[in-house]
């Protein structure tokens, strides 16, 4: 029922042909019902208003004539076909309105929730449609959202003005503001028609599609302008071809149209329009016109003409399209196209391209200065640019390796880094690094090869440099290192030596006295017997250090190696008044150590303490403690000196306070010592006197038996 009711034509004709029959059979006017019908509801929302007027006044004149004239038959038929017409004439309609109109081009943007969208052209009133529907059409060719506002039936039939905004239906790169239209009944007249029918025809084709056309005489007089069209640019038919200085526009006159182009752009556009009316040339022109807002946007205009059987020019027909989205985006595109190429060309590196199969393409500003010439300047009929840009530029000495690892990179589409030398436009060598990647598309197609090289000249010759000073460096550590083993030996076996030379002395003093102490004079031997004994072992450790020889740590009893230790020096501290006392703790566990290290330890801690009181007043103790504290035994020497004035840099090598007479290395070889032995040196805080030396030595946790016990407590 809808579709044939929507059928509007089928129905009229339907209609004419089933009155005619009734007339005809039934002799009656009664007939005449179905062509009244059909006629008022063929017509618009105007006509129909009207038509209802004379169905009213016809029904009521009838009724009153029948009524006067004694019920005449042909009144009261009369009045009868105008009450059933104006009946029908009404259901019908409000029929059809209920129907969608599916062909509509907004149908496809029905949504009654969302203001933002269309609604169905049949509730939009009849006089407004074409807006609504140009503002869709323009919307999506433009990219500009459309605002306008119409009158939309309500539920009642009633019709109220609402607002429509129709969206491109797709994205846009740009901030676009909307463009507002408010329709009113002075957009809705035309001009003198005249020879221009066929233009204005396809004009309204045009407009169908695009949402904007317009249709001139052959003297371009506008003679139709869609409404939405007038209404955006603010300008009726008799404003656009009003004259503005009397003479006519195809003799270098302007009209009112002229007001809607920017100034900088309409002497071009008019003499190109000038041009096509007089040669019938196609018109095709870009300029910015002028909004009512008061923005100028640009257009894209076309004109075609249309002619009589005879080819005699009868009017144009055209449409401007807004591509002010596409001009702004374009211009947006290239300033970030700007702003990117300013980027690469002030980045301080050298930047090159290459097409997918390797030829060069492009130079930065940054490499054209440092080759001094661009990426076309040396190509060579017949050769591959690569091929006389790598010769041209790359050191010989690595141009065959980087050809090789960049064709090795296009059959697999990996990036690869590669360090050469470069040839900067004075003919110097230059190191580069040089890092180059593949620009590809989604799938994986390779677009073109990005490169870029760093000059990393400086930091080259800085390795350089640094390589040749740790040469230098590894020489002077060796040297010093044997300088330090040197001193080192000279300073061990000058231990024993010393004591050796002060027990001879002692010998012979014994022996020369009246009569000889024999008694004396043989401890004195024994003590040279064992100065001369370290003095051999002392030997036979440094030697054995050359050999790499396995150090031997045997079980030893504390107490016993001290004593040694004290009595080695005892003939010393005697002569140069000072007193040595001895404190072990008792049941001290056997330690695992090498005896004659670890006495040469304590031999140089008694004798540095010994040399700090020389020339002291008070008086002279050297005070020697041995004890057990958390699983190692702690020896600490005292003295009564003056104490150590650099606590931090004591047991650095050759640092020493003795001035010429010492070597700076005794509390190195110590701390060296103690350090092999797992234990730990240290000299204590200080008061203002004296120094604490301390140092201990880990027990063997293996021996579980002692071979002797040891006293404590004695005091020599």
């Amino acid at each position: 029922m809808g579709a044939f009711l929507r059928n509007k034509i089928f129905l009229a004709l339907a209609s004419v042909i089933a009155g005619a029959a009734a007339c005809w059979l039934a002799g009656s006017v009664l007939g005449l019902l179905c062509p009244i019908v059909a006629a008022f509801v063929l017509s618009n929302d105007r006509l129909r208003s009207q038509f209802r007027a004379v169905l009213v006044a016809g029904f009521l004149i009838s009724a009153i004539v029948a009524v006067a004239e004694g019920s005449e038959p042909t009144a009261i038929s009369i009045a009868v076909l105008f009450g059933l017409s104006f009946f029908i004439g009404e259901v019908i309609g409000a029929s059809i309105e209920k129907v969608p109109n599916s062909n509509s081009l907004v149908t496809a943007f029905i949504d009654d929730r969302d203001e933002d969208v269309p609604p169905s052209l049949s509730v939009i009133h009849p006089e407004d449609r074409l807006l609504a529907s140009h503002a869709v059409a323009y919307a999506f060719w433009t990219g500009v959202p459309q605002v306008v506002k119409y009158r939309q039936r309500q539920a009642d039939g009633k019709y109220s003005v609402a607002e429509m905004r129709a969206e491109p239906g797709y994205s846009v790169s740009v901030n676009v503001d909307p463009m507002v239209s408010d329709c009113n009944e002075r957009w809705l007249k035309m001009g003198p028609v005249g020879e221009t029918a066929d233009a204005i025809r396809a004009a309204k084709v045009i407009e169908s599609l695009y949402g904007k056309a317009w249709a001139l005489n052959a003297e371009g007089q506008f003679t139709y302008v869609t409404p939405s069209g007038q209404i955006a640019i603010g300008m009726t038919l008799e404003d656009l071809n009003r004259p503005l200085n009397g003479r006519p526009f195809l003799d270098g006159g302007d009209n009112g149209w002229s007001l809607g182009v920017h100034p900088d752009d309409y002497p071009q556009a008019a003499e190109a329009f000038r041009h096509s009316l007089r040669t019938g040339e196609h018109w095709h022109v870009e300029y910015r016109m002028l909004r009512t807002t008061g923005q100028y946007v640009w257009h894209r205009i076309a004109a075609r003409p249309t002619a009589d059987a005879a080819g005699r020019i009868t009017g144009w027909y055209g449409t401007s399209v807004d591509i002010d989205v596409y001009k702004r985006t374009e211009m947006a595109l290239r300033e970030s196209e700007g702003s990117l190429r300013q980027l690469i060309e002030t980045v301080p590196a050298l930047i090159w391209s290459t097409s997918a199969d390797g030829e060069p393409i492009y130079f930065s500003q940054q490499f054209r200065d440092f080759l001094g010439f661009d990426v076309d300047a040396k190509d060579i009929v017949g050769r591959t640019r690569l091929s006389v840009v790598l010769e041209e530029i790359v050191h010989p000495d690595y141009r065959q390796r980087l050809t090789e690892t960049f064709f090795d990179a296009l059959k697999t589409g990996e990036p690869f880094s590669f360090k050469h030398r470069l040839r900067r436009f004075d003919g110097q060598f230059r190191w580069v690094e040089m890092r180059v990647a593949a620009m590809k598309k989604a799938d994986g197609t390779i677009v073109q090869w990005n490169g870029v090289c760093f000059d990393v000249e400086d930091q080259e010759r800085s390795q350089e440099e640094l390589r040749r000073a740790q040469e230098r460096y590894a020489r002077a550590s060796q040297a010093a290192s044997l300088s330090e083993l040197s001193a080192s030996i000279a300073h061990e076996v000058g231990q024993p030596l010393a004591a050796l030379v002060s027990s001879s002395d002692a010998c012979q003093r014994w022996l020369s006295t009246e009569p000889p102490n024999l008694e004396r004079a043989r401890a004195a031997l024994e003590r040279i017997v064992r100065s001369a004994a370290t003095a051999v072992d002392t030997v036979k450790r440094v030697r054995a250090l050359f050999k790499r020889a396995a150090e031997t740590h045997q079980s030893e009893a504390v107490k016993v190696v001290i004593t040694e230790a004290r009595e080695l020096l005892a003939e010393e501290a005697l002569k140069r008044g000072v007193t040595i006392s001895l404190e072990v703790e008792q049941h001290l566990p056997l330690v695992a150590m090498d005896r004659v290290q670890v006495q040469q330890v304590l031999t140089n801690l008694m004798r540095n303490g010994i040399d700090a009181m020389d020339g002291s007043m008070n008086e002279k103790r050297l005070k020697i403690r041995a004890r057990l504290l958390e699983g190692a035994v702690q020896i600490d020497i005292s003295d009564a000196g003056p104490g150590v004035e650099f606590p931090e840099k004591i047991f650095e090598p050759f640092f020493t306070t003795k001035g010429d007479q010492g070597m700076g290395m005794g509390l190195a070889i110590c701390r060296s010592i103690i350090d092999s032995h797992g234990g730990r040196l240290w000299v204590g805080e200080t008061g203002q006197t004296g120094a604490t030396f301390s140092f201990t030595l880990p027990i063997d946790s293996a021996i579980n038996s002692y071979e002797s016990t040891i006293g404590g407590g004695d005091v020599v």
